[in-house]
């Protein structure tokens, strides 16, 4: 069971790519309203867990 955080994450990761934008740091943490270096630290986790893929400085996708 994912946490409340993490599907806030991995949805909103999913809006963004389907409104044709780069799923960012900067854009993850303006859409979720928290800090750069908190999103930061959630993907790296995120990617540790296999749910993305996060490339620094490119963005971030979701794995299948």
């Amino acid at each position: 069971m994912l946490s409340e955080s993490v599907e806030d994450y991995l949805t909103t990761i999913l809006r963004l790519k389907a409104a044709g934008k780069a799923a960012t740091t900067s854009a993850l943490a303006d859409h979720l309203a928290v800090a750069r270096p908190s999103v930061t630290e959630m993907l790296k986790r995120l990617d540790a867990n296999g749910l993305v893929v996060h490339e620094p400085y490119r963005g971030v996708r979701l794995t299948q």
